[in-house]
């Protein structure tokens, strides 16, 4: 593969078919794995690839029934389990370690294959994305955490899935926009828009929440929490976490204990970004991420 240069080809997961975009070149520098969150898809770290391409072999995923990717039927399927199995299956694809970055639902999913798996990962960078162990006292313990995860209800109500459609999928955008005015967002609304519009690709994208019961965590006054299998949640390698503090799904509570889990933290705070960073402000946060992945590990 050649710098600057993103190439796109199906490989496979955990008995699943995902499409994967890479950039950069094979042996030049660690390899480094992308993870997108809701309602994301690869595209989200198209403008990162191509500023690490230079110095690492670049993957960026659609994850398991999104986009492009095979979308199984069975909200079973979605168990974090055969998540985090995907998610080794393109590690081991990329030599059998890597450096791994997650934002939204892919962080989440990063911090839990690096709990499990510490010698698959070389270094971890995660962007407004609670570590679970965390997130999980925060859903006890904090009435802002519950307010903030209301949406989940909704989103695995019936008629989820027509209601994310209507209207040039209109709700899916209010998401997206943080409060930008759609104008900004046209650059990658058609790219979008196809991703969501894959036959399956929303009612997948709900079986993520729906497989670790959010909803009934909520119903249940948080004393269920989801269970998202972050083994003993400890994490044994460079981390680096980057925060918007005006993230409306995590508050930024969620910090407040993670050093526990994280003994090497290197934490960034924005203070004025939401929890769309890679979005709203990619020159500011990629140095960062670019600067933590040639430190040595």
């Amino acid at each position: 593969m050649k710098d600057g240069t993103i190439h796109h080809s199906f490989l496979s997961g955990a008995g699943v078919r995902l499409h994967v975009a890479q950039a950069g070149q094979t042996g030049c520098g660690s390899p480094v794995l992308l993870l997108h969150g809701f309602p994301d898809h690869w595209r989200l770290w198209e403008s990162t690839m191509l500023a690490l391409a230079g110095q690492h072999h670049v993957m960026a995923p659609d994850l398991r029934g999104i986009n492009l990717s095979e979308k199984p039927l069975s909200v079973a399927d979605y168990a974090i389990d055969h998540l985090v199995d995907d998610v080794l299956a393109l590690i081991d694809h990329l030599g059998g370690r890597c450096a791994l970055v997650g934002h939204d639902w892919g962080g989440m999913l990063a911090w839990v294959v690096a709990a499990r798996h510490p010698a698959k990962v070389s270094c971890l960078a995660i962007f407004n994305a609670p570590h679970p162990c965390v997130f999980a006292q925060q859903l006890r313990s904090n009435p802002a955490q519950r307010a903030a995860s209301e949406y989940v209800q909704r989103l695995c109500s019936p008629g989820a899935v027509e209601h994310l459609s209507q209207n040039h999928y209109s709700a899916l955008w209010s998401v997206r926009a943080d409060g930008k005015h759609q104008d900004e967002l046209n650059p990658t609304r058609t790219s979008c828009e196809l991703a969501w519009s894959q036959p399956g690709a929303l009612d997948a994208a709900i079986n993520w929440y729906r497989a670790v019961n959010f909803d009934a965590a909520l119903r249940l006054d948080a004393r269920a929490v989801p269970d998202l299998g972050a083994a003993s949640g400890h994490i044994a390698m460079r981390t680096l976490v980057v925060w918007g503090e005006r993230d409306g799904s995590f508050p930024v509570e969620c910090l407040d204990e993670l050093p526990q889990w994280v003994p090497q933290l290197t934490l960034r705070r924005v203070p004025d970004g939401g929890h769309w960073l890679l979005h709203d402000q990619p020159e500011r946060v990629m140095p960062w991420l670019a600067e933590f992945l040639t430190e040595p590990s």
